[in-house]
């Protein structure tokens, strides 16, 4: 059963003794970064639905290769004119 807004949750957990990751999540766009990212992780856990992962739990242990940032920092706050010039280089590197 598909999970209801208010059950919905993202769970990341640092275990300092085993030096790894644990996520556990059912946010659609949370389970999708995660499945993205599927060969990072030492084990993978996935609640399916009509084929579709609705859940996933991961383990996150080759911290050599990948690395988790979970804490807050300010979003980068541009101008319009600088915006206009990161779009015009963007631009210029997918030609």
């Amino acid at each position: 059963m598909a999970y209801l807004p208010e059950e919905r949750e993202t769970v990341i957990r640092y275990d300092e003794l085993d030096d790894c990751w644990y996520f556990e999540s059912n946010v659609r766009r949370h389970v999708t970064k995660i499945l993205k990212m599927e060969h990072a992780f030492e084990s993978v856990e996935k609640e399916l639905e009509n084929n579709f992962c609705i859940y996933v739990r991961a383990k996150l242990s080759n911290l050599d290769d990948f690395s988790v940032s979970p804490f807050v920092k300010n979003k980068r706050k541009m101008t319009e004119k600088q915006k206009q010039v990161l779009e015009k280089a963007r631009k210029s590197i997918l030609r």
